[in-house]
């Protein structure tokens, strides 16, 4: 028998798989005449981090799969948006580097992903978000 804090349990986290989908749908509308949502996170990453990374770093930091990391970065390539580099000293090592046309679709990206969580939030206040954030914080 589910006790009242199970049930809630289960709402929650319901909540949270309906707003993790629709907000993946919606930036993916959003960026229709760019990127995908996917390819996205990978140059956000790969321009936060302002160095070249390993595939495998992109991998821990998105917690996605290497091959799903080199399917996404092989299209990044091939839209002139990163280069790729071997390592010198370790053949098997490949570095990603974002290139100048990466970095704005990737600064333009960011302000549409930017102004979509303002108006998602837009009927939070400041107090709210603080706490939902530190809900957040919490659980991960």
């Amino acid at each position: 028998m589910n006790t009242e804090h199970e049930k809630l349990v289960i709402e929650v986290a319901d909540h949270l798989r309906l707003l993790f989908r629709s907000t993946q749908q919606d930036l993916n509308e959003l960026f229709v005449n760019d990127i995908p949502l996917n390819e996205f996170a990978t140059l956000r990453t790969i321009h936060l981090a302002k160095r070249p990374m390993m595939a495998s770093e992109l991998a821990y930091s998105l917690r996605v799969t290497s091959s799903h990391i080199t399917a996404v970065t092989d299209r990044l390539y091939k839209k002139g948006l990163i280069t790729r580099e071997r390592s010198d000293t370790d053949r098997r090592i490949v570095y990603m580097q974002i290139t100048e046309p990466g970095k704005e679709m990737a600064a333009k990206l960011e302000r549409v992903r930017t102004d979509y969580y303002i108006e998602k939030f837009t009927g939070l206040n400041g107090i709210e978000m603080t706490q939902l954030k530190e809900l957040l914080v919490r659980i991960l």
